[in-house]
């Protein structure tokens, strides 16, 4: 790829991360400072998350504890106290209207990445709660950014009715080598893995054990499995074993704990089928991480990049509802020996758009295409 160069441009990130393995924000927005700062980008992250984020970095991290808040951001060390653009990742923190009014009164022009929170699904959650945190401060907290930074043009659509410009650039992913990448479809067993926290709504795993029910002779046949693996949210854990004996798939839907770093590599290796069904995203890096993996993937729209998964020819589509996903599980499933042809287009999307040196790349650009006068 030919280096660009580009003018200096100092970047602050203001995000909740945390050490939190689960969560997508501990590696996707470390993983977008770090894709900027390899550009030669003076960047930094400001956390605003309660626990602390300990990761090292090659760029300064700074809690918001740290600081005063009442001017927090001039507070910060130079030059992220006088930044050039400042991001926040996620609408709905508090801390986060607070610090925008801030840079609002030092000039600084800042945009938001609402990573799902804007779309209608995440709205119509807690809806009440929301509806008066934007009478309040969310509504002005929106109106006063340059931009909004969308990870999906589903996602975009949606934001889109807040009334200010958007632009579309995705999460990235670090690909692993490839001679790490799984084999889907090599073994007479399938292996379907799903892996994220078990939120049983927000990821729908309600839907998904339903659609396994309904389409058990077919995953009977073909000799399938479905393995979930997570860590447990709110009592999500209780409900989908109930669901799973209520319905006699234990033969065929295993729950497992979470796993991390080598054991979650160890899983991909050996995943014929990637699962997420979730009821609205911004842009799961579980998924970008199979398909780096070079896995096939179901998924739901709610996962906002499901057509361009399926018009990749690297997997497979459904509604959001049970019939639809047990149906698209019943394609994937007839096209078994596919498998192996649709790993690969699922490898090859991840390695032209979303790896993270792409990514920095043309996100690099759209900052500099929004901060023009």
């Amino acid at each position: 790829m030919t280096k660009c160069v580009y003018p200096p441009l100092v970047v602050l990130h203001v995000a909740p991360v945390t050490n939190k393995k689960a969560s997508g924000f501990s590696s996707s927005v470390p993983g977008m400072v770090n894709a900027l700062h390899k550009l030669g980008v003076s960047t930094g992250l400001l956390t605003t998350a309660r626990e602390s984020y300990t990761a090292r970095q090659p760029f300064p991290i700074i809690h918001i504890r740290e600081l005063p808040l009442r001017s927090a951001i001039a507070s910060l060390p130079p030059p992220l106290n006088r930044p050039d653009l400042i991001v926040f990742h996620s609408t709905y923190v508090p801390i986060h209207a607070l610090l925008a009014h801030q840079a609002s009164r030092l000039g600084i022009p800042y945009l938001i990445v609402p990573r799902g929170g804007m779309t209608y699904g995440a709205q119509r959650v807690k809806r009440l709660k929301k509806q008066i945190g934007n009478l309040l401060f969310f509504k002005r907290f929106v109106n006063g950014a340059i931009a909004i930074h969308c990870l999906t043009p589903r996602e975009a659509t949606e934001a889109q009715n807040w009334g200010r410009p958007v632009f579309v650039e995705g999460n990235g992913i670090n690909l692993p080598p490839p001679d790490q990448l799984a084999q889907p479809g090599a073994d007479r067993r399938l292996q379907l893995v799903f892996i994220g926290r078990f939120d049983i709504h927000h990821k729908g795993l309600d839907l998904l054990i339903r659609a396994c029910a309904l389409a058990k002779q077919a995953l009977y046949t073909a000799q399938a499995q479905v393995h979930l693996y997570g860590p447990d949210i709110k009592g999500s854990k209780t409900v989908m074993a109930d669901m799973i004996k209520d319905f006699d798939l234990q033969p065929i839907v295993k729950i497992h704990g979470p796993v991390y770093n080598s054991q979650k590599k160890q899983v991909l290796r050996h995943t014929d089928l990637f699962l997420h069904t979730s009821r609205f995203e911004g842009h799961p890096m579980a998924v970008l991480e199979a398909l780096a993996y070079g896995i096939p993937c179901l998924l739901t729209v709610g996962t906002n990049f499901s057509t361009e998964v399926a018009k990749a020819g690297a997997g497979w589509e459904a509604d959001i509802n049970a019939k639809s996903i047990a149906a698209a599980m019943r394609q994937a499933l007839h096209d078994r020996p596919y498998l192996t042809q649709m790993g690969t287009m699922a490898r090859k999307l991840a390695e032209t758009k979303y790896s993270w040196e792409r990514v920095g790349q043309r996100l690099l650009e759209h900052y500099l295409e929004i901060l023009q006068p």
